[in-house]
This record gives structure tokens, C-alpha cells and sequence, in this order.
């Protein structure tokens, strides 16, 4: 990896591939925030006693600062004080818990606004962080799906919950057309500035960026190798656990990849990785290359962006399809914390890569 990576500022973020076999339908994410409905799936429930208020929010037409604000103003606590597991959608309806500390106003005193309501409150012995969500339902409405192709959604739909769907960062993650990947590389070569809050939200923004870009392409590549079958050397997650171990002996593991047993990842690159060996760690390395980083600029990103693993593939088996009329039809279906609905979207639509209405991870 010894190319300039001045040279390569103007990398494109990786097109994800589309793995149906169905031809897509066409049309485009509705308008309205109700047309994008995400329900927030909690790691756990509170457990109705401690010093922290729990309440779950709906909010329409507002980003989770937004919420944080209102909602810090009316409860009469400092914004920062208030947790919450992710961010979410601004053109949408959505659904998430906060925590609030013990001094804050009851909810029933709270003055809101029309876009917020309190669905329900309690009590748990901690605040709430980022991750603290196992993930999200979406309800999505999809209009002016051409009439002579609307009549194939259902067999799409059919096929792609039979099958899953790669977990590859949607478009979201890189901006604008794209241009945090060519901002992140050059954000990389300059020297660090000094921590002032605008270089502290790149230092999180960028990093991850770069992660992400790296898993996309060795998805793509790692799914020319046949998702049904184990490479040698790579990391596989046990089923129902965060446990990861190194494939050594495909033949042997292949059984349990077949009953479910092993769920396959993708590198998101850092020092706490766990590493690929042999076939997988060549894929791994190929997908880093196009970046062109070299040792120090490794060791900087891995200052700020520890490294995990990341599930290579998604389960749909509650996906569902509701026709509302000739030219237009609601999905629902659940995606782990960190999946993007987009790439269903895009599945579905056939949408251009970058160009799809904007939104979030469900985070």
C-alpha cells in the first residue's frame, strides 16, 4: 500500500451490487414522513426503578438533536444530560427512547410541540448510550412504481426475504454525492488540528467513513466467492453470540454454516479487530488497497477507529408487502442496529447509487 493517498482524494465510494434475481420495479421512497416509519427495537426494558427517566418519544419532521433540544428545554435539563442508543431520521416518523436524569420535570409537565409525543415512561438505573438498541422496524411506502411492473413487487419481495440482503453501508455514510470519502482521505494526510469541536466530530465522522468504504468492497468481493460456502481464514460470528472465531478448516465448519449456526463478517479495520488469515486476509488487504494508506496514516485511523467485526449479511424473514394501490405499496421489516433500509430501497427501486432521498442508519 504505498500509493499517494493525495493522488487518490477523489476515490468514489464502492457501488454495492444488487443480488435479486427479479428485475426491480422502479418508483421512489414517498414524500411524506409517514411514507418512513422506524420503530427502535431497545437493548433492554427499563426496569421500572433508578435514577434515570425513561421515555419512549414519537417525533415528526425532527433529527434526534432536535428531540434532544425540545425535550432538554421542557424537562429543564442540560441537552447533554440526555442519552439516547441512536440517531434518527429527520424526514420521517419515528420512535425512540431517551433517558433523562432524576431532576427533570415529570413528562405530564413537559410543553411540546405537535411533532413530539410522549408514548410511555419509567425508571432505570442507568443513562442510555449510543448502541444501547438491538435495532429497527421500518415501514416504508414506496410510490409511482410504474403500473406494468408494480404487479412483479410481490415475487421480489418473496425472493428477498427468502435470501437476505448484504449489510453494505448505504450512501448515507458517505455523504452528498459521495464526498465524504474524498474528504476523509484528505482530512487523513494533514496533520491533526487541534481539538476544537468541529476536528472532534471529523475525528469520528472520517474514520468510520474509511471503515466503511473498506467493508462495501470486500463484501462485493467476498460475494463473487458464493455466500454458501466458508473461505479459508476468515472471521465467522456464532449465532445468537458476539463470539468471533478464525475459520481454519472450511470443510469441517461447513455444516454449521449451513444450519445457521455461523453468521459470516466483514472487516471494519482496526488494531481491535480480530484479523483474517490466509485466502480472507488477501480479500481483506485488496479492499484496503484502493485507498492507498500506509503505515502511519493506519496507526492514526487506529488511534480513533478501534476496529470490529460486522455481520456480512441480513436476515428478512419478517418482511412483509402491502399493496395500497396501483402504483404504490408499504414494506415492513426489521434490520439489526447500524443496517441501512436504503439498500433495501435500492433493491427494490433499482434506484442510482448516491441519488436515493436521503436518510439515516438505523442506528
Amino acid at each position: 500500500m504505498n500509493q499517494d493517498p493525495i493522488a487518490n482524494s477523489a476515490l468514489a465510494p464502492h457501488e454495492p451490487r444488487r443480488i435479486s434475481t427479479v428485475a426491480p420495479v422502479g418508483g421512489r421512497l414517498g414524500p411524506e414522513p409517514e411514507d418512513f416509519a422506524v420503530d427502535e427495537i431497545p437493548l433492554y426494558q427499563p426496569s421500572g426503578t433508578g435514577e434515570h427517566l425513561y421515555v419512549r418519544i414519537q417525533k415528526r419532521g425532527l433529527t434526534t438533536p432536535d428531540l434532544t433540544r425540545i425535550v432538554g428545554k421542557a424537562a429543564r435539563v442540560r441537552e447533554r444530560d440526555i442519552g439516547y442508543a441512536g440517531l434518527k431520521d429527520k424526514h420521517a416518523i419515528t420512535s425512540q427512547w431517551l433517558s433523562l436524569p432524576k431532576q427533570a420535570l415529570p413528562p405530564e409537565e413537559w410543553e411540546l410541540p405537535d411533532s413530539i409525543q410522549v408514548l410511555e415512561a419509567s425508571w432505570h438505573g442507568n443513562k442510555l448510550r449510543t448502541g444501547h438498541l438491538t435495532g429497527n422496524r421500518f415501514g416504508i411506502t414506496l410510490v409511482d412504481v410504474p403500473e406494468a411492473d408494480a404487479a412483479r413487487a410481490g415475487s421480489l419481495i418473496e425472493g428477498l426475504r427468502r435470501s437476505g440482503l448484504p449489510n453494505y453501508f448505504g450512501e448515507q455514510r458517505f455523504g452528498i454525492e459521495g464526498k465524504n470519502l474524498p474528504q476523509a482521505l484528505e482530512w487523513l494526510r494533514r496533520p491533526p488540528a487541534p481539538r476544537r469541536k468541529q476536528s472532534r466530530f471529523h475525528e469520528k465522522l472520517f474514520p468510520s467513513v474509511l471503515q466503511a468504504e473498506v467493508f462495501n468492497r470486500y463484501l462485493s468481493a467476498r460475494y463473487e466467492l458464493g455466500f454458501d460456502r466458508l473461505v479459508q481464514g476468515e472471521v465467522v460470528r456464532l449465532a445468537g453470540s458476539g463470539s468471533v472465531f478464525v475459520v481454519e478448516n472450511p470443510e469441517q465448519e461447513q455444516p454449521r454454516l449451513e444450519s445457521a449456526d455461523l453468521v459470516l463478517t466483514g472487516p471494519i479495520f482496526g488494531p481491535r479487530a480480530v484479523a483474517a488469515r490466509d485466502r480472507a486476509a488477501e480479500l481483506e488487504a485488496e479492499a484496503l488497497a484502493p485507498l492507498g494508506l500506509d503505515e502511519a496514516q493506519l496507526d492514526r485511523l487506529g488511534k480513533s477507529a478501534r476496529g470490529t467485526r460486522r455481520d456480512a449479511w441480513l436476515p428478512l424473514d419478517d418482511l412483509s408487502f402491502e399493496p395500497l394501490d396501483a402504483t404504490s405499496f408499504r414494506v415492513s421489516f426489521t434490520l439489526p442496529a447500524g443496517s441501512y433500509a436504503t439498500q433495501l430501497v435500492r433493491e427494490l427501486t433499482g434506484g442510482a447509487w448516491l441519488t436515493l432521498r436521503a436518510r439515516p442508519q438505523s442506528a
